[in-house]
Parts: structure tokens; sequence; C-alpha cells
């Protein structure tokens, strides 16, 4: 099968909910986590990887009988992390990765090692109606215990290769508000300390005992001012602190959001964590009367994980793979907003916030009290939720300039969530009133690309919807068939790309 055939069947979880939700039942005896939720939908074929297994493979091979033990490693990873494999060669290369790491010194450099942000919040009181829990000042230094047991959990995994910046915050106002766990609406109106596109991962613990818990543990893709969520029910006996394995256990789920939502990992790379250690046949088997799952785990970070992947796995770097290269992306925008369109019609999408025809898009200049910023896409989609705040029912516009060499057909695609609208050299091209998640490619539209500079704008409407709540978009100009323009340049607007063609 060549590589175009096996793409083509490749189940990509890339255009899942960004916003997908992952919950666990409080663990019981015979049982450690129950997957409740998660929304599922596949991703068009992908064009294939320049990396030739075939080469890789000899490479590694010839580095092995020549002692490069580095070399070997590298060259495996490269058919790891950038072609697609069965799940038998993912797992034979997995051994070679067990085999090899050991020979393998690790990085001890911080400074050459990928940054991974995490920012955690600990309420310091939980109070509904009568009920009221307040951590001890022990249980407040167990919370930042665990973090410090994570980060070295971490470093150890990647051999050096990722380091956690973490900052753990104690909020004295009391949450007032219990889902079940301490989800991400209760608790995003506290995070005052926590600015747009400032971390990877959020996490929010309370002191939980007594009430009527929902689960350990809820992970939610990047809605968190553009960072993964992580809520936390901590009954203050250890059992969330501690070892951190319940962290690392929610964290694992955030890193599978990224690696396969946005960065468009095949699905065999990463197992998910509640799979009961089941990552591949004859891959990984716990030890006789061992309960626990933190050797899993390790395994899981160890060798699931190239050194590549570690240093992509991020959603505030805007880091290249093989995966979405491809597809050749728009990779930054100029950004306006957020414009609230609560109370309107459509949450603002018939409403012009400005002079939607004539936009002068550069950064720096103000249109409509707001200014122009330079925003960069991560993975598949620009997260507009980590750059601006807050984002219900929120309106933005994004506009980005696409040169070509002679003017020519082609076809812009472009993806968003929810609702929007596009112009392109100011005509208006896409109506799209849809409240949906972003997908690749959702809106096609064929258009003549000008000689030179061609300005596109795009309006985004966040729906305001629990389950749609997502706020994010792409594009990318190809021809009709979908294959990207090769004499296509990318570039943020400037004063000749902002005033309309003749």
């Amino acid at each position: 099968m060549n590589m175009k055939s096996k793409i083509s069947l490749l189940h990509c979880l890339a255009s899942l909910h960004p916003c997908g939700v992952v919950r666990k039942v409080r663990p019981t005896m015979g049982s450690m986590w129950i997957v409740c939720c998660v929304w599922l939908a596949s991703l068009p074929a992908q064009a294939a990887t320049p990396v030739d297994a075939k080469a890789e493979r000899t490479a590694a091979a010839a580095a092995e009988q020549a002692g490069d033990w580095d070399g070997a490693l590298l060259h495996y990873e490269n058919i790891y992390d950038s072609t697609v494999c069965t799940p038998e060669e993912y797992v034979q290369l997995r051994r070679k990765f067990e085999q090899l790491q050991p020979k393998v010194k690790p990085n001890t450099d911080p400074a050459k090692a990928a940054v991974y942000h995490v920012r955690s919040f600990a309420f310091r009181t939980l109070q509904v109606g009568e009920r009221k829990n307040t951590y001890n000042e022990k249980q407040l230094n167990d919370f930042k215990q665990h973090h410090r047991a994570w980060a070295d959990e971490v470093w150890k995994a990647s051999q050096g290769q990722c380091r956690l910046d973490w900052k753990a915050h104690i909020i004295d106002k009391p949450l007032t508000r219990y889902d079940g766990f301490p989800s991400p609406d209760a608790c995003m109106p506290y995070f005052d300390a926590l600015q747009p596109g400032e971390a990877d991962y959020v996490t929010a613990y309370a002191l939980a005992t007594g009430f009527n818990w929902s689960c350990w543990g809820g992970t939610i893709g990047s809605v968190c001012k553009g960072a993964s969520f992580g809520g936390f029910n901590d009954a203050g006996d250890g059992g969330t602190c501690g070892n951190a394995e319940v962290q690392i256990h929610e964290w694992m789920h955030g890193l599978e959001m990224t690696l396969k939502w946005h960065h468009l990992y095949p699905d065999a790379t990463f197992p998910n964590p509640d799979s009961g250690c089941k990552c591949g046949p004859q891959c990984w088997q716990p030890q006789p009367g061992h309960e626990g799952l933190y050797d899993w785990y390790r395994h899981i970070l160890t060798v699931h994980l190239t050194r590549k992947m570690w240093h992509i796995m991020s959603l505030t770097r805007p880091e290249e793979n093989p995966w979405l290269a491809e597809l050749k992306l728009c990779p930054q925008f100029a950004t306006l907003g957020p414009f609230d369109g609560t109370g309107m019609d459509k949450n603002g999408f018939d409403t012009a916030f400005i002079n939607e025809s004539e936009l002068q898009p550069i950064p720096g200049k103000q249109e409509g009290g707001r200014t122009w910023r330079a925003s960069h896409r991560v993975g598949l989609f620009m997260n507009l939720a980590g750059v601006y705040y807050p984002m219900e029912r929120q309106v933005a516009y994004v506009a980005v300039c696409a040169k070509v060499p002679a003017a020519c057909a082609a076809q812009v695609r472009i993806g968003a969530a929810s609702a929007c609208k596009a112009w392109h050299n100011g005509k208006q091209i896409v109506n799209s009133p849809v409240w949906r998640a972003h997908r690749l490619d959702q809106n096609k539209t064929d258009i003549q690309l000008v000689q030179g500079d061609n300005l596109f704008v795009i309006k985004v409407v966040n729906s305001g919807a629990k389950d749609w709540s997502d706020w994010a978009v792409g594009l990318r100009i190809t021809d009709a068939a979908g294959k990207p323009l090769d004499s296509i340049e990318y570039s943020l607007p400037h004063a000749a790309a902002a005033k309309s063609p003749d």
C-alpha cells in the first residue's frame, strides 16, 4: 500500500471538537476510570509526508552497526513521528526506543528543552449554600508538592527534552459554583492572573469532600484562554496530590488532544489514557498484582513520544510538523476584536462592527475602537480563545495577505468555529451562519486570484452554546482539487495590500 493510500485510511482525531470533554467517574473497586463522553469526527485524507521510511530504516540499521546510538534512535524516531505505520510497526519502533534510549545520553541543559507552560489554581474555599470546605496549609503545600513531582516525572520521561514551567496560585475568593468537579465555566471568572495564550495547560483544584462528585477529574480542550483545562476534586487525603498520578493521567488527556486535534498526529502514536493499558499488540503489560497505572503512564511518556514530539507539543508555540506541513495553512493573521455580540441577532453575525468591505487591517492600526494585532496559528487552526477573552458570543475579524506571481483560478478553504463571513479584496465570498465546531476546509469557494497581493478578511462569531463554544479559524488556498498552490506567499496585511484593486 502506498503512502497516499495509507493516509486515506488513517482515522485521525484532528478534526475532533476542540472543546471535547473527557470525564472519569470516581473509581470504584475493580475499576480505575470510565469514559463518560468524548466527541469524534474524521479528517479528510492528508498528502504524503516527505520522510522516506525505507531510507530512514536503512540509515537506522547502519547507525546501529556503527554504534551510533543517537543517530539510530533519531532515524527510528523519524519513521515513528513522520510516516504512517501499522500498529505492529509502531510497536516494533517503540521496542527499538526502549533498547536505544538507555544508550543515548539525555539532555541535561534546561535551556535546550522545550518549555510546556502550566498554570494551576487552588480555591482555598469551596462554598455552595451551607456546605463549605477550606484547605489547611498542609493541604496547600501538598498541592504545590504534586507540581514538583509532576515536573520531575516529565523531565525524566522526556529524557530532558521537555521542562514544565509551572506556577501555582491560591485563590482566596470562595468558589461558589460546583458542577460535580471544578469546571471551566465555574472557574474561569476567577482566573484574573491568567492571560490569553499564556499557558498550554490550566488546572483548578477544590477540596470537595462531602460534595456530590461526578468524577475525580475532567479534561477539556483548548477553550481556557487558549489552554487545555483540567479540573480536580481533592479529597484532602493525598489522593489527588501526593505522587501526581491523577494529575498526570488528566494531563495526558490534554497531551492527546494537543497532539491529535491540533497537530494531526496519527491516533496510534499516543494512546488514550483511559484505554486500560492497551496501546498496541504486545506493547506493554502490567506486572502481576500491580494495581496502579503509574508505570503505564511512564511507558507512554517515555516511548510513545519522540524527542521531536516533545518539542512540538504545545498550544502556545507555532511549531510545524510533517502532518501539518503538506496542508500549507496560513501561518498568521492580523486580528481585531473582540466585539460583544451578546443579545444581538445571531450573536452579531449580521452586525457590522466596522466597515467590513473596506478594511485597513494593518497591525497597530485602530478600527472600531480596537487595534489590529498580529496573531499566529498553532497547529491546525488559530485559536481565538488564546487571543481574546472572554469568548462567549464574541466576534473577531482576521485578515491575511496572499501573494501570487500571476493571476490564476484558485479555491479558498476556510475552517471556522462557529459562524463566519469572508471577503476577498472587499468582495464577500462566504456567508456561513452555521454554528459548528472547527474542521478543515469547511467552506470552499472558487475565486480568481489577482497578480500580487490578495487581501482576505474573515469574520468569526462564537456561538456561546456550551457544546459548541470553541472559537477558531484556519485558511488555506488550493487548486480546485485541494492541492495547495506552491507559488503562494502568506503575510500580514500592509498598506498596499489593504487597498482593494480597481
